[in-house]
């Protein structure tokens, strides 16, 4: 992992309202609030033939190596042909040794690999392609989960067979792999059971149940199923021959999506909204983090308060999180089936407002009660969010090209003609300050009129904005690796850190979702890296 590399410039002397000119002139010091991590939301994992713990990302669009005893990531099949969302590798000894098979679920592809050579796309318009297992023969299977008839079939990697379809109407499989016995285990999603079926036929058979919302399931060495249920984080443990399952161990702090078995029997779990690996003793039940993580892709940014304490409020298309300003210790709300995902976010004492690029939906949450206040759609793109005191709530729409009011479920118009808004901050209850990603200008809309004026131009593709406790508003310009510090009347600028890992283009989200930036009240600034999920805060 290349280490970050700053920039400092030091600003030029110059004394603004409210401010002194030390302020103007001291060098920024730039440090790591939350430490970072390589992965961002690992979904399936799978061991290779050579050892290493193989994971995918949707979000990402990266096939990840891991090496499970020192915990070391690197990347085995970058963006954008790593996209996936699950992984599987020929058995040695069969005609498909180390083929290495991925699910591209957005782009409806199964992709492959062979040693040596380079991926490849052996079946395409596969929508909500997710499963993927090799047989102990190198037979290879895939499933479509919730893409109408649900669909299993046999894809041939060696030679030039056709796809053969299995089974379908079956429902929702999971994150699957074979028995001893031939037969193909497999979660029954959104249902607490666990199947057996057989890939010549097709016909399957229900060999546990309650045993919670499985999202995957291996069978170990002893022939047991184990499976997760990813909703209230808890492993079990099934005899495909009695129908008897037991709890290992509940997972609370994590949300399990996929495991994988070591030759030792060790479990190994993608905590995915959180972008770990965990080890689990299959005895005991306790864990260790082989690889830590704290965000799945960290975004906007607001500050708010959390338990009595000024923290920062982050998005993350897992769910929104809280960030201690003193520990850097990072808390993610119950996950609640992924309700809280969010590319922006903002808060007041009473509710949090956000909005996420691939859902064109603006949500409000009472946070004394957990409950959803409100879930608007109408919005095309919706992007920075913004909140009054009183809870008001102002969203910018990149694809609209305007900035909006909600009121209850409804959508008024309050600005019009803009060039893809997408920062948004208030200056009070009548005028906000956007950024225009597309036009790379910083204006001032009239919230009450809908007169927009530009105040700032020649940015590139600006984002996230904060106004800075000088008065100056600092920018993110995402495509640059940089933060700057603007002074609206003067246009005076000051790079205030560079090289920073924030760009999106190996992502998969839209070029212009929201960047983390806020200002916390002793005036540090703190910014969120998507590229590897650290926090820093700078200090003037």
């Amino acid at each position: 992992m290349h280490a970050l590399i700053y920039g400092f410039l030091a600003a030029a002397a110059l004394t603004l309202p409210g401010a002194s000119a030390n302020a103007q002139t001291r060098t920024p010091q730039v440090s790591v609030l939350v430490p970072g991590s390589v992965i961002h939301a690992v979904e399936g994992i799978s061991f290779g033939n050579d050892g290493f713990l193989y994971g995918t990302s949707i979000h990402a669009q990266s096939v990840y190596r891991i090496d499970v005893k020192t915990g070391a990531v690197t990347i085995a099949v970058p963006a954008p042909d790593g996209e996936s969302d699950d992984i599987a590798i020929g058995p040695v000894g069969t005609p498909a040794a180390g083929i290495m098979a991925w699910t591209a679920q957005t782009s409806g592809e199964i992709r492959i690999q062979r040693p040596g050579g380079k991926p490849e796309v052996i079946m395409r318009d596969v929508p909500r392609v997710n499963p993927i297992a090799f047989s102990p023969t190198g037979r290879l299977f895939m499933a479509q989960s919730g893409a109408g008839d649900d669909a299993l079939w046999e894809l041939d990697v060696i030679g030039t067979k056709p796809p053969r379809l299995v089974a379908k109407g079956q429902g929702p499989l999971n994150g699957f792999g074979f028995g001893p016995d031939g037969r193909l285990y497999a979660p029954l999603f959104r249902t607490d059971k666990l199947l057996a079926i057989d890939v010549d036929t097709g016909v399957y058979t229900v060999i546990a149940q309650g045993v919670g919302i499985s999202a995957a399931a291996e069978v170990d060495a002893k022939g047991d199923v184990i499976s997760l249920d990813y909703l209230k984080g808890e492993v079990w443990r099934s005899n495909p021959k009695t129908g008897v399952s037991k709890s290992i161990a509940p997972l609370p702090d994590d949300v399990p999506d996929n495991l994988a078995i070591g030759k030792d029997g060790t479990i190994y779990l993608a905590s995915v909204a959180d972008s770990r690996i965990l080890a689990m003793d299959p005895t005991t039940g306790k864990t260790r983090r082989v690889v830590d993580g704290r965000f799945t892709i960290a975004l906007g940014a607001a500050m708010t308060t959390y338990q009595g304490q000024e923290a920062a409020i982050v998005a993350d298309p897992f769910g929104y999180r809280f960030v201690d300003l003193k520990s850097g210790a990072v808390t993610r709300p119950f996950w609640a089936a992924n309700r809280g995902a969010s590319s922006s976010v903002a808060a007041t004492e009473n509710l949090i407002a956000f909005s996420y690029s691939l859902m064109n939906r603006v949500k409000v949450i009472d946070r004394t009660t957990d409950q959803v206040v409100s879930d608007v759609a109408g919005i095309k793109a919706p992007r920075g969010v913004a909140m009054t005191a009183t809870g008001g709530v102002f969203v910018a729409d990149a694809a609209g090209n305007r900035v909006v009011r909600l009121n209850g479920n409804d959508v008024i118009d309050v600005a019009t003609g803009l060039k893809q808004p997408v920062g948004l901050i208030l200056e009070d209850d009548t005028s906000a300050l956007v950024s225009e990603f597309e036009s790379g200008t910083i204006s001032r809309v009239d919230l009450m009129k809908g007169v927009r004026t530009e105040l700032v131009t020649g940015l590139r593709a600006p984002t996230g904005l904060a106004r800075m406790a000088d008065g100056r508003v600092a920018v993110v310009e995402p495509e640059n690796g940089t933060v700057t510090a603007i002074h609206l009347k003067t246009g005076q600028r000051t790079v205030l850190a560079s090289g920073l890992k924030l760009s999106l283009a190996d992502f998969h989200l839209p070029k212009n979702t929201n960047s983390g930036i806020a200002v916390a009240k002793d005036g540090s600034i703190l910014v969120t890296c998507p590229g590897d999920n650290t926090i820093l805060r700078i200090k003037l």
